[in-house]
């Protein structure tokens, strides 16, 4: 039997979890409520309809149903404190945004001579303040916006600084000849290199376009040097032995602190870990005092977007950032799988990278023998387990 699928079901289950982490109006409630009984009415009626159940649906649509209909709307209380405007978190979207950040890093990756540098970034300004003054005229807080407008959003708003702007391009210029050098007799990735540091996730990306090869790279490597650059395009274009190396360098302080003032900028709107069902500032609270001598400063913390049900946790060393799936932010998930998840993540905190033969080694035999301390293990992995099994 094939597998019936829901488009915008995740999202929609996502939206309803942040809503509820945090306070939310009785208005906004009441719209949000309308919604979710209108989507679960259609969803319930066309499986009906083929005498199917939710076992129908691919997993992660499934948990996202299975999460809906728990959610208890009448149990949530409100607050006078919410906005009560017309907006919700993570909802708004400024069109044209997202193009015009794109316009720029298209035009910056030449790089533009001393004239077109100081046209273009007067035309950042111009379009910063239009968008500046739009939010206060709209009432539009950065945690209204979805992910892409508030990262525009953010780049616009740190380059606007002409130092940084001009750090920008001279990054550029260092990083244009180190790509196609290393890029050369790779047909696959023709000249020119087009330089773009964006907000973005992971190390590169690259594309070829009929106007070279796109190489888009995080905003705080334009702190990295030429020496920096040439690892990690020997990295890009699959060349062994330079891994460590990188990393290393994201975390410097030069790279960690451009990278928070990104993020302070409005690139990242979340970070308490309130979750409608489990807190994980109070997990982290919890397994800091009973295994960490109440010594670890917190990390951010979040919900993971998406309703997985193999890889329950990550931790990101880089963004100082441990992330729980949404599948456990249920009613039905004890409170000792939450901890042990926020504890295994710590322990890749405190662990640190580990390195074999130019590789990441992460679940080592020293990892696992600290994992197995957590007081509620067996318990924790059983309810794991039957998560991951599709809570039969």
């Amino acid at each position: 039997m094939g597998k019936v699928r829901v488009i915008g079901l995740v999202k929609l289950a996502d939206l309803v979890r942040r809503q509820l982490a945090g306070p939310v109006s009785a208005a906004a409630l009441e719209a949000l409520r309308d919604r979710v009984e209108a989507t679960l009415e259609d969803i319930d009626l066309g499986l009906s309809d083929r005498a199917l159940t939710d076992d129908a649906l691919p997993a992660p649509s499934r948990e996202a149903f299975r999460f809906l209909k728990g959610v208890d709307f009448a149990a949530v209380r409100t607050s006078a404190d919410a906005a009560d405007g017309p907006y919700l978190r993570g909802t708004v979207s400024l069109p044209g945004l997202s193009r015009v950040v794109q316009w720029l890093l298209d035009a910056l990756s030449g790089p533009p001579d001393e004239a077109r540098r100081n046209e273009l970034h007067d035309t950042l300004r111009d379009r910063l303040e239009k968008i500046e003054d739009l939010l206060v005229r709209e009432e539009i807080a950065p945690e209204h916006l979805k992910d892409p407008s508030r990262s525009a959003l953010a780049w616009l708003r740190y380059f606007a600084r002409r130092e940084r702007f001009d750090a920008y391009v001279e990054a550029v210029a260092r990083a244009r000849p180190i790509f196609e050098r290393e890029a050369a007799g790779i047909g696959q990735y023709p000249p020119p290199a087009r330089i773009q540091f964006c907000t973005m996730a992971g190390l590169y990306r690259l594309r070829a376009t009929r106007h070279g090869t796109r190489v888009s790279l995080p905003v705080p490597m334009i702190t990295f040097s030429a020496e920096a650059f040439a690892q990690l395009a020997a990295r890009a274009f699959r060349r062994a032995g330079v891994e460590e190396a990188i990393y290393q360098r994201l975390l410097r302080p030069e790279y960690q602190d451009a990278l928070a003032e990104v993020e302070a900028l409005c690139g990242r709107a979340e970070g308490s870990g309130a979750g409608a069902y489990h807190d994980l500032a109070a997990a982290f609270d919890r397994v800091n005092a009973a295994y960490f001598a109440a010594r670890l400063t917190r990390p951010r913390l979040l919900w993971g977007r998406t309703f997985t049900m193999r890889k329950f946790g990550h931790y990101d060393h880089v963004h100082d950032t441990v992330m729980v799936s949404g599948s456990l932010d249920a009613a039905d998930v004890p409170q000792a799988a939450v901890d042990f998840l926020v504890y295994h993540e710590l322990l890749h905190r405190e662990q640190g990278i580990g390195w074999r033969n130019g590789r990441r080694a992460v679940h080592t035999g020293e990892f696992h023998r600290a994992e197995r301390r957590f007081r509620q293990y067996d318990q924790a992995k059983a309810a794991l387990k039957k998560l991951a099994a599709g809570r039969s």
